[in-house]
């Protein structure tokens, strides 16, 4: 998958899928996601119009929803565009088109952030894609919007987790950190000369800038 710049997933559900063809077969209206000790993207799911999602809800129709694997993708920019046609890919009504221990997004973002202590840190609030094909966590919740708001970055900062800071995922998502070890590692890196160019950028760009933590795995 080829990618210009990190795009979040409430950005790629934004976009217009293409297929082979560079026909318009929709938007992507779920995602989801293995977890092996590392969180990697699995699946998209098509969302059709609301008019066919609300007989789908109502079950007046099958959930017949188009699923493609993220190895079918050639590149996102302003589109997703896939190497297939509409017709080729599996639904969610095929049993084996989402493995059984996959977690969709709509789920993920429901879930509690926990630290290695089981404290709740924070929530998932989106999920980033890098241009090195990683998946990382956007989190969201009270500690960091108030470690955000002290530094006067609060509407102006993601804070992006990597996947491989995540120990397990159940009914939360743990951390195999600290939360004071995600504190002084927030800390720092709030205070980097890239985040302090981006405070001075506002005034002309409102781009939200994107703080990843723990560019290395932590010991």
């Amino acid at each position: 998958m080829e990618i210009a710049r990190s795009i979040c997933s409430r950005e790629v559900m934004k976009a217009d899928v293409l297929d082979s063809s560079g026909e318009k077969i929709g938007k992507v209206g779920d995602l989801t996601f293995s977890f092996d000790g590392e969180l990697k993207l699995s699946k998209f799911i098509l969302s059709g119009s609301r008019w066919e999602e609300f007989l789908e809800s109502i079950k007046f129709r099958p959930d017949l929803d188009p699923v493609f694997n993220e190895s079918l993708i050639e590149k996102i920019d302003d589109n997703v565009h896939i190497n297939t046609t509409k017709n080729s890919l599996k639904t969610t009504l095929e049993s084996d088109a989402i493995p059984a221990g996959d977690i969709r997004l709509s789920d993920f973002m429901k879930m509690d952030i926990v630290d290695n202590s089981g404290k709740k840190v924070g929530r998932a609030i989106d999920v980033d894609f890098d241009i090195d094909g990683t998946v990382s966590v956007i989190v969201g919740g009270s500690f960091i919007e108030e470690k955000l708001e002290a530094a006067g970055l609060k509407t102006d900062v993601d804070i992006i987790v990597p996947g491989n800071v995540i120990s397990a995922i159940g009914d939360r998502i743990h951390l195999s950190v600290s939360e004071d070890t995600l504190e002084v590692t927030m800390e720092n890196a709030l205070k980097s000369k890239d985040v302090m160019q981006a405070r001075r950028d506002k005034a002309v760009r409102r781009d939200v800038t994107k703080v990843r933590l723990f560019t290395h795995r932590p010991i």
